[in-house]
């Protein structure tokens, strides 16, 4: 399988870091931390729009690790982190992740390579998604995964016969819709989804319902509750609802629960720079709800992450093309637009009036700020990422960044769409560029060979 991302070779190799360029002198995080964008990012963001051009995708490793490192020490000791691919399948990202200690969620055969790109070891790595092909999993067999997220029958049937025809065995987690809805903005469970087993069908299955796939082994429950959960209190609670559908289930259905995962959901602003969630208190409740439980010192707890993660770290920055004023209205159109961010309308991850510009060019804070259009190039009036919006003045060739997208940013996206180019994706560390990426786009002829 082809990694869509393409590795641009512009920079001298370093023995076991991948590519770099010369130092950018202007960065130093000489201890963890997630800065705000606006006053410690400005100049290596100008520096590299100017060496590389516009728009890019800047994503700092530094944050990348310091986001992991405060998520895990607020995890119970012993819980696995995994990584969300979905959210940001940079391979760069994803292996800073890993460097921290998360382990690899994946769900296609991009992902898995991507994972490989990253360092993974891929028998820890979990495959889930609710369509599974039989090429997809045989695909994820060949690789080395074992470890896998089951959400129906259906899919149950396909991962055990896929495994048998391998000589192998999956390590299988049931993936559940609860019958209880959840504390969550993007709701996945209590209601009917395309997502996991309906919790009462489960229930009502039986001891004997398991022993018809002798490729599978199950090892425990997924559950996901959704995304953007608000608050500590919300999460802790989300975890104690897992930890008894897994109890319910195992003595329903007669295995032996080793894993039970419960997701994640951990909030992060998108696409501005409103404050970031406090979860002060997570770990104590977490451990709380994990000692009352009687699947603690049988079982291990899984939490998953994307946005936590990676969404401080990425920065998208665009040059303003032209100001325009028509009628009694000002657009501003940039060189980015809904092809390169806030493609998942249904996600509700388009930034209507929550974005935040950014701009690197100096204009000052207390310019006037006549509302604007913010938009961008494509040849539709839904290309727009603001409407309405107070907006210093700013001229063609400003530079604005906006903070908060280095997850569901640029693979979230309409990439497809008029055929654009897409960004560079730049991966920094301690002040240097350690690589340069950048999707691939275009339609790919097969030959006759290929098609056989």
């Amino acid at each position: 399988m082809r990694v869509p991302f393409r590795l641009l070779c512009g920079f001298p190799k370093i023995s076991g870091t991948g590519f770099r360029a010369a130092p950018l002198g202007r960065l130093s995080l000489s201890e963890p931390r997630i800065p705000l964008l606006r006053f410690l990012m400005s100049d290596i963001l100008r520096d590299l729009a100017a060496a590389h051009g516009t728009p890019l995708y800047a994503y700092d490793l530094d944050i990348v690790a310091a986001s992991t490192a405060a998520l895990r020490a607020e995890l119970p000791a012993g819980a696995r982190l995994l990584h969300s691919f979905k959210a940001n399948p940079l391979p760069a990202v994803a292996r800073q992740a890993r460097l921290g200690g998360a382990v690899a969620e994946i769900t296609s055969e991009g992902e898995i390579e991507a994972a490989r790109l990253a360092g993974h070891a891929l028998r820890e790595a979990l495959f889930g998604g609710p369509g599974k092909t039989e090429a997809e999993v045989m695909a994820a067999l060949a690789a080395g995964v074992r470890w896998f997220s089951c959400e129906s029958w259906t899919d149950l049937g396909r991962v055990s016969e896929a495994a048998a025809r391998a000589g192998a065995t999956a390590q299988v987690l049931l993936r559940v819709n609860p019958a209880e809805a959840p504390s969550a903005r993007l709701a996945m469970t209590g209601v009917e989804s395309q997502f996991g087993f309906d919790e009462e069908a489960l229930l009502a299955a039986g001891t004997g319902a398991l022993a018809k796939f002798p490729g599978a082994r199950i090892r425990g429950v997924h559950v996901y509750f959704g995304t953007q959960v608000a608050g500590v209190e919300a999460l802790v609670e989300n975890t104690r609802r897992a930890l008894a559908v897994a109890e319910r289930l195992e003595r329903a259905l007669g295995f032996v629960c080793a894993v039970v995962n419960a997701g994640g959901g951990f909030p992060w602003p998108y696409a501005n720079d409103a404050p970031p969630p406090c979860l002060t208190g997570l770990r104590e409740g977490l451990e709380e709800a994990w000692a009352e439980s009687p699947l603690h010192g049988t079982a291990e707890l899984w939490f998953e992450a994307g946005r936590y993660l990676s969404a401080a770290a990425g920065t998208l920055v665009a040059r303003v093309l032209e100001v325009k004023h028509s009628r009694a209205r000002r657009f501003v159109i940039l060189d980015t637009g809904i092809h390169h961010l806030g493609g998942m309308a249904g996600l509700g991850r388009i930034p209507r009036g929550a974005v935040t510009f950014l701009n690197l060019s100096g204009a000052p804070e207390n310019a006037a700020a006549p509302p604007a259009d913010i938009v961008g190039p494509l040849c539709t009036p839904l290309d727009s990422l603001a409407r309405g919006m107070p907006l210093p003045d700013v001229r063609p060739g400003d530079l604005l960044a906006i903070p908060n997208v280095g997850a569901y940013g640029l693979t979230a996206s309409l990439l497809g769409f008029l055929s654009h180019q897409a960004p560079l994706e730049i991966a920094h560390l301690g002040g240097e560029v350690l690589e340069v990426w950048r999707w691939r786009t275009g339609h790919e002829r097969l030959n006759r060979a290929a098609l056989s």
